[in-house]
C-alpha cells in the first residue's frame, strides 16, 4: 500500500510505492495537503498496477504469436504469407502505430513530397523512376512492404529497364544512363524510408550503376544548320524565336518556353528561381541584337502557343523541323561513333560557340548555369579550336 512522507525542509509530500517492475520508488506529489497527497499516492500506485498487468498481458500476447508460429512450422503450415502475417501482428503489438507501407505506396508518396522542392523536369524524372521500378520489379514485390525489397530485386529491375520496352504500341529503348538516373532517385526514396523506420537498410546504396556504353552522345549544330532551321518556310515564328533564343542563351527547352516580357530587363534576360529553389542561381544573360529584334514589342508570354504543349510534343515537333530543313538528327563521327541532336543540342551549340571564341570556361559556366566544371565540359565541343591549335605548330 502506498505511503506518504515529507523530506526535511520541503513542505510537499512524497509518495512511496512499488512500481510495475517490482521496485520500491518515491515520487513527489507536488501538494502540501495530507489528504490530497494520500489520494495522489493511491492513484500513482494504481497506475503502476495497471502497467504491470499490461506488461503481463503483452508478454502473454507475444508468447501466443510465437507459439502459433512454432505450431505452424511443426505442422508444415508456416508459409511465407503466414510468417509475414505473424510478424506484422508482432509489430502492431509492440507499436500500435505500426503500419505496413508497400513499395508502390512509398515511392508514390515520396515522389509527391518532392513537388515543393524540385523543378518540373526533375519531377518528371522521379515520376518515370516510380513507374519503371514498379513495372520491372513485378506486381508482387510492388505490393509487398517496402522493407521486403532486396538488392537482387533492384538489380533484376535495372536489367529489365534497359531492355526494349513496348508501351502504347510503341517500342522504346531505355538507355543505361536513364536507368542509372532511376537508381539515383530510388536511393533517395529508400533513404527517406530508412529515416521513417520503414526499412532496416537502404538496399540500393551498394548497387553499382550500369555501364553507359549504350548511351548516345549529344552533338552541337553547325552555324549553317541553325540558319537552315531558322530560315525554313515551315518553321513558325514562335519556333524561330525559340531556336534563336536557345542558340544565343543556352537555355533549356522548358526555360525557353516559359519566358515572358517580365524576364526582359533592358538588353538582358533575367530568370530568377522560385523561392523554393534555394540551390539554383539567378540567370542573367545579355541578349544579342537578333534576339532583341525578334522579341520586339511582344508582351506577356513570348511563346503563348508553344508554352501550352507537353515536352514530348515539343521535342517531336522540333525533330520534324530538323528533318524539313535537311538537318540530320544523327551524325557519325570518326571511329563510327553516332551522336544525336535535339533541341537540347542548341545548349551544346551555345557553349561550343563560346569556347571556339576563346571565352573563359568560368564565364561560359556562369552563362549556362552549370553547377560544376565537369558537367559544363560535356557541353563544350572544341573541334575548330583543336584545328586552330594544331595549325599553330611549326612547319618542317
Amino acid at each position: 500500500m502506498a505511503t506518504i512522507f515529507k523530506n526535511a525542509g520541503n513542505k510537499k509530500y512524497f509518495a512511496r510505492f512499488i512500481d510495475a517492475e517490482g521496485k520500491r520508488i518515491s515520487r513527489c506529489t507536488h501538494v502540501t495537503t495530507k489528504l490530497k497527497a494520500e489520494a495522489i499516492a493511491a492513484e500513482m500506485e494504481l497506475m503502476e498496477q495497471k502497467k504491470k498487468k499490461g506488461n503481463a498481458d503483452m508478454a502473454t500476447a507475444f508468447a501466443a504469436i510465437i507459439n502459433a508460429a512454432a505450431r505452424d512450422a511443426e505442422s508444415g503450415d508456416l508459409t511465407l504469407a503466414r510468417a509475414e502475417e505473424l510478424v506484422t501482428r508482432l509489430h502492431r503489438l509492440a507499436n500500435p502505430d505500426f503500419r505496413v507501407v508497400s513499395l508502390d505506396q512509398h515511392l508514390g508518396s515520396w515522389v509527391k513530397a518532392q513537388e515543393a522542392h524540385v523543378e518540373h523536369s526533375t519531377m518528371n524524372i522521379y515520376r518515370d523512376m516510380h513507374r519503371r521500378i514498379i513495372e520491372n520489379v513485378g506486381s508482387k514485390i510492388a505490393a509487398a512492404p517496402v522493407g521486403n525489397l532486396t538488392k537482387e530485386n533492384i538489380e533484376a529491375a535495372m536489367r529489365k529497364i534497359i531492355t526494349t520496352n513496348v508501351r502504347k504500341s510503341k517500342t522504346r529503348t531505355i538507355t543505361a544512363a536513364t536507368a542509372n538516373m532511376d537508381l539515383h532517385a530510388l536511393r533517395r526514396a529508400l533513404t527517406a524510408a530508412l529515416e521513417a523506420g520503414l526499412v532496416k537498410m537502404n538496399v540500393a546504396a551498394s548497387i553499382r550503376p550500369l555501364p553507359t556504353t549504350d548511351s548516345t552522345e549529344r552533338a552541337p549544330f553547325t552555324t549553317e544548320e541553325v540558319r537552315k532551321m531558322l530560315d525554313h518556310e515551315k518553321t513558325s515564328d514562335e519556333w524561330k524565336g525559340a531556336i534563336l533564343i536557345a542558340a544565343h542563351t543556352g537555355l533549356r527547352m522548358g526555360d525557353v518556353m516559359q519566358i515572358t516580357r517580365e524576364n526582359i530587363e533592358g538588353t538582358r534576360l533575367v530568370i530568377r528561381p522560385a523561392k523554393t529553389k534555394k540551390e539554383r542561381e539567378t540567370l542573367n544573360i545579355p541578349l544579342t541584337p537578333p534576339v532583341i529584334a525578334w522579341i520586339g514589342k511582344r508582351k506577356g508570354s513570348l511563346f503563348p502557343k508553344l508554352s501550352t504543349l507537353q515536352k514530348g510534343t515539343l521535342s517531336t515537333t522540333f525533330t520534324r523541323i530538323m528533318k524539313s530543313a535537311g538537318v540530320a538528327r544523327d551524325i557519325i563521327e570518326a571511329g563510327n561513333i553516332t551522336k544525336r541532336r535535339s533541341f537540347h543540342s542548341l545548349r551544346h551549340t551555345f557553349a561550343s560557340w563560346l569556347a571556339e571564341a576563346d571565352i573563359h570556361a568560368d564565364v561560359r559556366q556562369k552563362l549556362t548555369g552549370h553547377k560544376s566544371a565537369g558537367i559544363h565540359a560535356n557541353y563544350t565541343h572544341h573541334d575548330k579550336a583543336l584545328d586552330r591549335a594544331v595549325g599553330t605548330l611549326p612547319e618542317f
